[in-house]
Order: C-alpha cells, then sequence, then structure tokens
C-alpha cells in the first residue's frame, strides 16, 4: 500500500485536548471466505469480490464528507485491498492525503484450528465448542489454553491506549474487521467479552466513536451503518428468524405537536417525519409487521402516521409502566411458538417510546458502562432462532449519515 508508515511513527498533534476525538470504523468488503461460508479469522487466505471491491469504492464515497488526519489498517490482504479502494474514492473529491499505519492490534481474532472450514462443518464437528462459542464467547478456547476473545480485547485496549493518545483531538479512520471492530467498540463503551456476538458488523459497516478530552471511554454515535449499499437496513446476520425489533424514541415528536391541525394531521405528520429518511422506507417497504407503542401522546402520534400509510401493521399500545415486561412477554411468546411449530419467518416489530424507555431496553440488551444516545437514532435488536440472544444489528442516524449508492 502507498504511503505507509510504521504504527510506532512519532505524532505530535497541535489541537487543543479541548476537542473531541472522532474515529470511524469499517469491516472489510466483501470476501472469498464471506461468499464460502468459511471462517476468516487471523489466517491471510481470503481476498475480496467482485461486490467487494464495488461495495468497498462506495464506502469510500460515503466517508468523502470527512478529512481523516489519519487511517489505521490491519496488516490483513482482505483489509488492505478494502483500504486501497476506499482510498482510490477519497481522493477524488480531495487533494489531502492521509498518513496510512498498519497496526497489528488490528488483526482479526485468532480462530486457529478453525480457520479455513466451514461454518457447518465446525458446527457439526465440534459441537461443544461451538455451543460454549456461540453462548459463551468469552469461556471459549483451544486446547483449554487459548482465550480468543479474551485475547482480542486486550488487543483492542493496547491499541485505544497508543492511539488516542497520539491523535487527541483529531478525526482518524479504523479499517478491520469484524471480530477486530466488535473489540474495539466494546473496550471504547465498557461492553463486557460475553457480549462479543451481541454488535454486528457488516461487510463496509460504518460505525462512529467520539472520545472526549483526555478520555479513554468513548459514546457511540452510531453502528453498523449500511445504507450507502443501498440497504435500508443492515441484512440480517443470523439468518431471517426470530424478531427483529426497530427502536423509535418518540422525542422526533416534539415539533410536530404543534403544527397539527384538526383538517388533516396525517398529512401534516408524514410530511414531517419525510424528514427523517428511514422513517418513510420503512413504511414505503412494507417492513413492519408490528407496531408497539407506549401510551403518550408523541408516541401515538407518531403510531397514526405509520398506521396511515400501512393499515396492516398490528398495532398493540402499552402502558408506560409495564412497558419493558409486557415488551419481554411478547418475545418469550413468540419463541415459545416458534419452538412449537418450528417456524422459520422474521417478524419485524417497530417499537415508538420514550427516550428513557428505549434507553432501558438497549440496556437490558446490553449492559455497557457508557449512555447510547436514542433520541437521534434509530436502533435494532434482532432474536434469532429460538433463543432470547440479542444481537445489536445497528444504530442509525435517523437522518442518513451517507449518500445511497444505489445497485
Amino acid at each position: 500500500m502507498n504511503n505507509l508508515l510504521s504504527p510506532s511513527t512519532p505524532f505530535t498533534s497541535s489541537t487543543p485536548s479541548t476537542v473531541s476525538t472522532k474515529v470511524i470504523l469499517v469491516r472489510h468488503a466483501r470476501t472469498t471466505y464471506n461468499e464460502q461460508g468459511r471462517y476468516q479469522g487471523s489466517s491471510d487466505d481470503s481476498v475480496l469480490t467482485a461486490k467487494g471491491h464495488q461495495d468497498a469504492y462506495a464506502t469510500g464515497l460515503a466517508l468523502q464528507q470527512y478529512n481523516f488526519d489519519a487511517i489505521y489498517t490491519s496488516p490483513l490482504t482482505r483489509v488492505q485491498q478494502t483500504t486501497q479502494v476506499i482510498l482510490t474514492a477519497l481522493k477524488q473529491n480531495n487533494n489531502h492525503i492521509s498518513p496510512v499505519f498498519i497496526d497489528h492490534q488490528l488483526t482479526e481474532i485468532q480462530m486457529l484450528d478453525w480457520q479455513g472450514l466451514l461454518y457447518q462443518e465446525v458446527k457439526d464437528k465440534f459441537v461443544d465448542d461451538y455451543n460454549c462459542w456461540q453462548e459463551t464467547p468469552h469461556l471459549f478456547a483451544f486446547n483449554k489454553t487459548f482465550f480468543p476473545v479474551i485475547e482480542l480485547f486486550k488487543q483492542a485496549q493496547q491499541f485505544w491506549q497508543v492511539v488516542l493518545n497520539r491523535h487527541r483531538g483529531k478525526t482518524i479512520l479504523v479499517v478491520a474487521h469484524g471480530g477486530t471492530n466488535r473489540a474495539l467498540i466494546s473496550t471504547a463503551v465498557g461492553l463486557n467479552p460475553e457480549h462479543y456476538h451481541s454488535l454486528q458488523q457488516s461487510n463496509c459497516g460504518i460505525s462512529c466513536l467520539e472520545f472526549s478530552s483526555n478520555n479513554n471511554f468513548g459514546e457511540l454515535k452510531y453502528l453498523n451503518v449500511t445504507n450507502h449499499l443501498g440497504e435500508i437496513l443492515p441484512k440480517l446476520k443470523a439468518g431471517k428468524t426470530g424478531w427483529r425489533w426497530i427502536l423509535l424514541s418518540n422525542a422526533i415528536a416534539e415539533s410536530y405537536l404543534s403544527p397539527i391541525t384538526s383538517v388533516s394531521p396525517n398529512s401534516v405528520i408524514a410530511d414531517n417525519l419525510s424528514n427523517y429518511s428511514y422513517l418513510p422506507e420503512l413504511i414505503n417497504h412494507n417492513l413492519i409487521n408490528l407496531l408497539l407503542t407506549d401510551t403518550s401522546a408523541k408516541s401515538e402520534l407518531l403510531a397514526t402516521s405509520f398506521l396511515a400509510n400501512n393499515n396492516k401493521i398490528l398495532h398493540l399500545p402499552m402502558a408506560q409502566n409495564n412497558f419493558l415486561d409486557s415488551w419481554q412477554e411478547t418475545i418469550f411468546a413468540r419463541q415459545k411458538i416458534k419452538n412449537n411449530l418450528k417456524e422459520t419467518s422474521l417478524v419485524t416489530g417497530l417499537i415508538i417510546a420514550s427516550d428513557k424507555l428505549i434507553a432501558k431496553i438497549l440496556h437490558r440488551t446490553l449492559t455497557i458502562n457508557t449512555p447510547l444516545n436514542t433520541s437521534n437514532n434509530l436502533a435494532i435488536i434482532h432474536y434469532p432462532n429460538t433463543t432470547c440472544t440479542s444481537i445489536i444489528q445497528g444504530i442509525l442516524p435517523l437522518q442518513h449519515q451517507f449518500v445511497t449508492q444505489l445497485n
């Protein structure tokens, strides 16, 4: 790769320490091993597919809005290829060439004996180990001595210790791997290793962390944004089964209460909602099967717009004082039915509730040390298969952060 520096190259920042540090994280584009359904780990045998090159370029175009002070990459080929394509797109709109650092702390998780094997092959041959990997990844070990998730989290912590001190007040881009990025985000927001599988990182998904001055704990601004690839929502990692919940804070209804008139309230709401680009797309593509709301006026106001545009949506208002318990009972009931009937469908529910309730739902899903911004974001949780293990698919800015590149 051109313009590479050693990660130990000294960097002096002249920016005052009171300015926050912004870190954009991107997972590498789709590879041959992704296509074949193989464990990649820290092996270096897979390369980008034709679609991978296309998506990496679209990602570079989406990132043109940023002026990066530095770019950090994993040394593995699939990340190097992704970074080269991103740089090609970035250079079209900016003559500034950011310094690029190859950092071995960004290498993907070491899966040792499983690397190169098919997912199904591992599932069939190593039943107990596979179950441990899926259910308690922090306890999973090769030969009872090497704990890959624990080691990956150590790598991530070491990366932050060096890079945040070197680039205080700057904007940096990190191009790495799904596992590496999950560990980086987790260690930044205080998420424990047992939740390793709980944060989705799609190929070319974009996430953002912001660190205040002299603070190594970051705020997760958004997670796994993929609309620049022509996707309304991130593709499901664990198959199209179970529950997918979309969480929307009713805080966006504040500006809608006063202009609503008795003449045509639905049209006014619809016009206002069009400012939040994800919402019309959810309606127009009929992605919502079920709508849950608390009984507040703000939530009912937003629900009115969805129901006016799609009367097939089942609407269930729930009292605020037992909303969380009712919501979880809905999940458990769905999982029980699915288990008994061997149902393989996906049901997508939209929850519209107060910012406080949305935050509590996310906190029940992930116990983290830093709060998540729920008032201006759309959060997506997936409960796959017959368990209640949750995956945060994305935390998406309500107003698209990036230009969509339709395929």
